[in-house]
Protein backbone atom coordinates (compact mmCIF):
# COMPACT_ATOMS: atom_id res chain seq x y z
CA UNK A 1 0.00 0.00 0.00
CA UNK A 2 1.35 3.43 -0.94
CA UNK A 3 1.80 6.24 1.58
CA UNK A 4 -1.04 8.15 -0.08
CA UNK A 5 -3.41 5.19 0.31
CA UNK A 6 -2.45 4.80 3.98
CA UNK A 7 -3.16 8.48 4.63
CA UNK A 8 -6.47 8.34 2.74
CA UNK A 9 -7.52 5.32 4.80
CA UNK A 10 -6.51 7.03 8.05
CA UNK A 11 -8.55 10.12 7.22
CA UNK A 12 -11.56 8.08 6.12
CA UNK A 13 -11.62 6.25 9.47
CA UNK A 14 -11.17 9.61 11.17
CA UNK A 15 -14.07 11.13 9.22
CA UNK A 16 -16.37 8.22 10.08
CA UNK A 17 -15.46 8.37 13.77
CA UNK A 18 -16.40 12.03 13.90
CA UNK A 19 -19.62 11.79 11.90
CA UNK A 20 -20.85 8.68 13.70
CA UNK A 21 -20.51 10.42 17.06
CA UNK A 22 -21.89 13.87 16.25
CA UNK A 23 -23.98 14.15 19.41
CA UNK A 24 -20.98 14.06 21.74
CA UNK A 25 -18.20 15.00 19.33
CA UNK A 26 -18.74 18.74 19.74
CA UNK A 27 -18.31 18.54 23.52
CA UNK A 28 -15.26 20.20 25.04
CA UNK A 29 -12.79 18.05 26.95
CA UNK A 30 -11.85 21.09 29.09
CA UNK A 31 -8.19 20.50 28.22
CA UNK A 32 -5.72 22.41 26.06
CA UNK A 33 -3.59 20.91 23.32
CA UNK A 34 0.17 21.67 23.00
CA UNK A 35 -0.66 24.72 20.87
CA UNK A 36 -2.93 26.24 23.54
CA UNK A 37 -6.29 25.51 21.90
CA UNK A 38 -9.25 23.84 23.62
CA UNK A 39 -9.60 20.19 22.63
CA UNK A 40 -13.00 18.85 21.54
CA UNK A 41 -14.08 15.24 21.86
CA UNK A 42 -14.10 15.21 18.05
CA UNK A 43 -10.41 16.15 17.97
CA UNK A 44 -9.56 13.10 20.07
CA UNK A 45 -11.86 10.76 18.12
CA UNK A 46 -10.33 11.85 14.83
CA UNK A 47 -6.76 11.74 16.06
CA UNK A 48 -7.13 8.30 17.67
CA UNK A 49 -8.20 6.77 14.35
CA UNK A 50 -5.35 8.38 12.42
CA UNK A 51 -2.78 7.20 14.95
CA UNK A 52 -4.25 3.68 14.92
CA UNK A 53 -4.10 3.36 11.13
CA UNK A 54 -0.56 4.71 10.95
CA UNK A 55 0.61 2.30 13.67
CA UNK A 56 -1.11 -0.64 11.96
CA UNK A 57 0.35 0.20 8.53
CA UNK A 58 3.53 -1.78 9.10
CA UNK A 59 5.67 1.33 8.60
CA UNK A 60 7.53 3.10 11.37
CA UNK A 61 6.09 6.55 12.08
CA UNK A 62 6.92 9.31 14.47
CA UNK A 63 3.69 11.27 14.65
CA UNK A 64 3.45 15.01 15.34
CA UNK A 65 -0.17 15.71 16.20
CA UNK A 66 -2.17 18.78 17.13
CA UNK A 67 -3.69 17.23 20.26
CA UNK A 68 -0.87 15.11 21.70
CA UNK A 69 2.31 16.65 20.37
CA UNK A 70 5.09 14.25 19.34
CA UNK A 71 4.42 10.52 19.57
CA UNK A 72 7.64 8.60 19.01
CA UNK A 73 7.92 5.19 17.39
CA UNK A 74 9.12 2.29 19.52
CA UNK A 75 12.05 1.71 17.15
CA UNK A 76 13.90 3.87 14.63
CA UNK A 77 11.18 5.57 12.54
CA UNK A 78 11.05 5.57 8.76
CA UNK A 79 8.79 8.60 8.49
CA UNK A 80 7.38 11.61 10.32
CA UNK A 81 3.64 12.14 9.95
CA UNK A 82 2.39 15.67 10.70
CA UNK A 83 -1.29 15.48 11.61
CA UNK A 84 -4.13 17.97 11.98
CA UNK A 85 -7.05 15.66 12.81
CA UNK A 86 -9.81 18.30 12.76
CA UNK A 87 -9.15 21.68 11.18
CA UNK A 88 -12.17 23.90 11.69
CA UNK A 89 -13.01 22.82 15.24
CA UNK A 90 -14.87 26.06 15.96
CA UNK A 91 -17.05 25.45 12.89
CA UNK A 92 -17.71 21.89 14.02
CA UNK A 93 -18.61 22.98 17.54
CA UNK A 94 -21.24 25.38 16.16
CA UNK A 95 -22.64 22.93 13.61
CA UNK A 96 -21.08 24.50 10.52
CA UNK A 97 -20.15 21.72 8.05
CA UNK A 98 -16.74 23.16 7.15
CA UNK A 99 -13.94 21.07 8.62
CA UNK A 100 -11.35 18.57 7.48
CA UNK A 101 -8.34 16.52 8.47
CA UNK A 102 -4.86 16.75 7.00
CA UNK A 103 -1.68 14.66 7.10
CA UNK A 104 1.78 15.19 5.61
CA UNK A 105 4.53 12.56 5.54
CA UNK A 106 8.28 13.16 5.42
CA UNK A 107 11.12 10.61 5.36
CA UNK A 108 12.67 10.64 8.82
CA UNK A 109 16.04 12.40 9.14
CA UNK A 110 17.90 14.90 11.28
CA UNK A 111 16.87 17.76 8.97
CA UNK A 112 13.12 17.53 8.41
CA UNK A 113 11.67 20.65 6.79
CA UNK A 114 8.65 21.58 4.70
CA UNK A 115 10.81 21.16 1.58
CA UNK A 116 11.13 17.44 2.28
CA UNK A 117 7.44 16.62 2.48
CA UNK A 118 6.70 13.80 0.04
CA UNK A 119 2.94 13.20 0.40
CA UNK A 120 0.01 15.18 1.79
CA UNK A 121 -3.66 14.27 1.99
CA UNK A 122 -6.55 16.47 3.13
CA UNK A 123 -10.07 15.09 3.55
CA UNK A 124 -13.15 17.32 3.85
CA UNK A 125 -15.28 15.52 6.42
CA UNK A 126 -18.71 16.68 5.28
CA UNK A 127 -18.27 16.80 1.48
CA UNK A 128 -16.03 13.72 1.07
CA UNK A 129 -13.63 15.72 -1.14
CA UNK A 130 -10.13 14.27 -0.83
CA UNK A 131 -7.04 16.16 -2.00
CA UNK A 132 -3.80 14.25 -2.58
CA UNK A 133 -0.41 15.84 -3.30
CA UNK A 134 2.69 13.82 -4.12
CA UNK A 135 5.84 15.87 -4.62
CA UNK A 136 6.63 16.23 -8.31
CA UNK A 137 3.32 14.65 -9.38
CA UNK A 138 0.83 17.46 -8.80
CA UNK A 139 -2.47 17.42 -6.92
CA UNK A 140 -5.62 15.36 -7.40
CA UNK A 141 -9.06 16.03 -5.97
CA UNK A 142 -11.19 12.89 -5.92
CA UNK A 143 -8.81 11.38 -8.47
CA UNK A 144 -8.86 14.28 -10.94
CA UNK A 145 -5.92 16.61 -11.50
CA UNK A 146 -6.34 20.20 -10.27
CA UNK A 147 -4.23 23.35 -10.49
CA UNK A 148 -4.21 26.93 -9.24
CA UNK A 149 -6.13 29.78 -10.87
CA UNK A 150 -4.82 31.70 -13.86
CA UNK A 151 -2.73 34.81 -13.05
CA UNK A 152 -4.65 37.82 -11.78
CA UNK A 153 -3.80 41.30 -10.56
CA UNK A 154 -4.43 41.85 -6.87
CA UNK A 155 -7.46 44.05 -7.66
CA UNK A 156 -9.09 41.11 -9.47
CA UNK A 157 -8.30 38.48 -6.85
CA UNK A 158 -10.63 36.74 -4.41
CA UNK A 159 -8.69 35.67 -1.34
CA UNK A 160 -9.12 33.88 1.96
CA UNK A 161 -7.80 35.96 4.84
CA UNK A 162 -7.42 34.72 8.41
CA UNK A 163 -8.65 37.52 10.65
CA UNK A 164 -8.62 35.66 13.97
CA UNK A 165 -6.18 37.95 15.77
CA UNK A 166 -6.11 41.11 17.83
CA UNK A 167 -6.94 43.97 15.47
CA UNK A 168 -4.36 46.35 16.82
CA UNK A 169 -1.20 47.93 15.46
CA UNK A 170 0.54 46.57 12.37
CA UNK A 171 -1.76 43.58 11.87
CA UNK A 172 -4.85 45.79 11.72
CA UNK A 173 -3.37 48.41 9.39
CA UNK A 174 -1.73 45.80 7.15
CA UNK A 175 -4.91 43.73 6.92
CA UNK A 176 -7.01 46.74 6.00
CA UNK A 177 -4.58 47.63 3.20
CA UNK A 178 -4.78 44.12 1.74
CA UNK A 179 -8.56 43.82 2.05
CA UNK A 180 -8.99 47.28 0.59
CA UNK A 181 -7.15 46.27 -2.59
CA UNK A 182 -8.46 42.77 -3.37
CA UNK A 183 -11.73 42.19 -5.23
CA UNK A 184 -13.30 40.23 -2.38
CA UNK A 185 -12.55 38.09 0.66
CA UNK A 186 -13.80 34.69 1.79
CA UNK A 187 -13.05 32.74 4.97
CA UNK A 188 -14.15 29.17 5.62
CA UNK A 189 -12.87 29.01 9.20
CA UNK A 190 -10.67 26.08 8.16
CA UNK A 191 -7.32 27.13 6.77
CA UNK A 192 -6.70 23.71 5.25
CA UNK A 193 -9.93 23.94 3.24
CA UNK A 194 -9.07 27.45 2.09
CA UNK A 195 -5.62 26.23 1.01
CA UNK A 196 -7.24 23.35 -0.91
CA UNK A 197 -9.56 25.80 -2.65
CA UNK A 198 -6.54 27.92 -3.55
CA UNK A 199 -4.83 24.83 -4.95
CA UNK A 200 -7.78 23.98 -7.19
CA UNK A 201 -8.32 27.55 -8.43
CA UNK A 202 -11.51 28.44 -6.56
CA UNK A 203 -9.60 31.10 -4.61
CA UNK A 204 -6.63 33.12 -5.84
CA UNK A 205 -4.81 33.20 -2.49
CA UNK A 206 -4.97 32.25 1.17
CA UNK A 207 -3.38 34.69 3.62
CA UNK A 208 -2.38 33.99 7.23
CA UNK A 209 0.10 36.56 8.53
CA UNK A 210 -0.70 36.22 12.24
CA UNK A 211 2.45 34.22 13.07
CA UNK A 212 0.47 31.85 15.30
CA UNK A 213 -0.72 29.03 12.99
CA UNK A 214 0.54 25.63 14.23
CA UNK A 215 2.97 23.71 12.04
CA UNK A 216 0.40 20.91 11.66
CA UNK A 217 -1.12 22.89 8.75
CA UNK A 218 1.78 22.10 6.39
CA UNK A 219 -0.35 19.70 4.36
CA UNK A 220 -2.23 22.72 3.02
CA UNK A 221 0.80 24.73 1.93
CA UNK A 222 2.33 21.61 0.36
CA UNK A 223 -0.83 21.06 -1.68
CA UNK A 224 -0.78 24.66 -2.97
CA UNK A 225 2.85 24.31 -4.06
CA UNK A 226 2.26 21.00 -5.83
CA UNK A 227 -0.76 22.48 -7.64
CA UNK A 228 1.53 25.10 -9.20
CA UNK A 229 1.15 27.88 -6.64
CA UNK A 230 3.67 29.78 -4.57
CA UNK A 231 3.90 30.19 -0.80
CA UNK A 232 5.84 33.11 0.61
CA UNK A 233 6.81 33.58 4.26
CA UNK A 234 6.25 36.82 6.16
CA UNK A 235 9.94 37.68 5.76
CA UNK A 236 9.60 37.68 1.97
CA UNK A 237 11.35 34.39 1.26
CA UNK A 238 9.81 31.17 0.00
CA UNK A 239 8.19 29.35 2.91
CA UNK A 240 10.69 26.90 4.43
CA UNK A 241 10.13 25.73 8.00
CA UNK A 242 11.51 23.06 10.33
CA UNK A 243 8.96 20.45 11.31
CA UNK A 244 8.97 21.05 15.06
CA UNK A 245 6.09 21.40 17.47
CA UNK A 246 7.21 24.89 18.52
CA UNK A 247 7.20 26.22 14.95
CA UNK A 248 4.47 28.61 13.81
CA UNK A 249 3.43 29.46 10.25
CA UNK A 250 2.90 32.89 8.70
CA UNK A 251 2.49 33.08 4.93
CA UNK A 252 0.77 34.12 1.74
CA UNK A 253 -0.18 31.18 -0.49
CA UNK A 254 -1.18 32.31 -3.97
CA UNK A 255 -1.65 31.15 -7.54
CA UNK A 256 1.48 33.06 -8.62
CA UNK A 257 4.66 34.38 -7.06
CA UNK A 258 3.74 37.88 -8.23
CA UNK A 259 0.37 37.87 -6.48
CA UNK A 260 1.87 36.49 -3.28
CA UNK A 261 4.54 39.19 -3.24
CA UNK A 262 2.06 41.99 -3.98
CA UNK A 263 -0.23 40.90 -1.13
CA UNK A 264 2.72 40.77 1.26
CA UNK A 265 3.92 44.18 0.03
CA UNK A 266 0.51 45.68 0.75
CA UNK A 267 0.42 44.11 4.21
CA UNK A 268 3.82 45.58 5.00
CA UNK A 269 2.81 49.06 3.90
CA UNK A 270 4.16 49.06 0.37
CA UNK A 271 7.76 48.66 1.44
Amino acid sequence: MTIAKILKAALEYSRKAVLENLQRAAESTDSLNPFGDVTLAADILAEDEIIRVLHESGLGFNILTEERGLIEAESLPEFLAVVDPLDGSANFERGLPLCCGGISVIPFSDQMTTDRIETSVISSYFTKDVYVAVTGKGVRRNGKSVSVASPKHVEESVVSYDTKASWLGDFASGSLRVLGHVKDMRRAGSNLLDLCWTACGVLDAMVDLRDILPIVHVSGTHIVCEAGGFVIAANGSRLLLPLRIDCRMSFVAASTKELAREILRLFQGGR
